[in-house]
């Protein structure tokens, strides 16, 4: 998935507004489903039927999610024909972070989007701070490493809305929320998220944080 528009700290534009928020809800969701059908290229083909299926929306809720995305530029349509779809500034070389595919799937749909309801806050929330830490996650820890201060800047959520979709990954099995000892002190701790369905064999069984952590600074300063 592209990651140049989550570095430009553009998952603040989606808020909630009263009456808005499922489309912007459905938006996120959309573009997680198509990100995990792109070839080479950045294109999927899918077509509306697919798209419903797959999500749990309903027709109107998806083409509510795809207005979105076109209209802030992340996805184009119809680049290749109809029922096709690109994500917008999609480069194999750089600007990319691995997305959770196989795993989020069960019987061919994604299996938490079928539990939201597409009408809470802390949908959106959850969905905000999983994709930031898509874009974050360290390759040799398999974790990202942010504090509540970065999540703010990066997503325009509040502390109590992060605890709020941090609720919501960890009922859903999406997220897994690590304590690891300070890397800038000997008292101090801080969390680290480690996306499930990725790279399951890198963990703290297999991966010695701490000598990481220790050899150089990665991710953000613990608070």
């Amino acid at each position: 998935m592209p990651t140049q528009w989550i570095e430009s700290k553009r998952l603040t534009e989606f808020t909630w507004v009263q009456g808005q928020g499922g489309s912007q809800i459905a938006a996120l969701i959309a573009l997680i489903a198509i990100a995990h059908r792109t070839d080479d290229e950045g294109i999927a083909r899918m077509t509306y039927d697919e798209i419903e299926h797959v999500t749990g929306m309903s027709r109107a809720t998806v083409a509510a999610g795809l207005d979105v995305l076109e209209s802030r530029g992340l996805l184009i349509r119809e680049p290749a024909g109809q029922s096709t779809f690109k994500l917008a500034d999609f480069k194999l070389t750089e600007g990319w972070a691995k997305l959770p595919a196989k795993g989020l799937y069960d019987k061919g749909v994604l299996s938490f989007a079928q539990h939201f309801g597409k009408r809470s806050k802390g949908e959106l929330f959850a969905l905000k701070l999983y994709l930031l830490f898509v874009s974050r996650r360290d390759r040799k820890l398999n974790l990202a490493l942010l504090n509540y201060t970065s999540i703010t800047e990066y997503t325009g959520l509040q502390r109590h809305q992060i605890r709020q979709g941090l609720s919501v990954l960890m009922l859903n099995g999406l997220v897994h929320v690590e304590r690891l000892a300070s890397w800038e002190s000997n008292i101090g701790k801080a969390n680290a998220y480690r996306l499930t369905h990725i790279d399951s064999y890198r963990h703290r069984g297999t991966t010695d944080v701490d000598q990481i952590l220790a050899g150089g600074m990665i991710g953000e300063p613990p608070e």
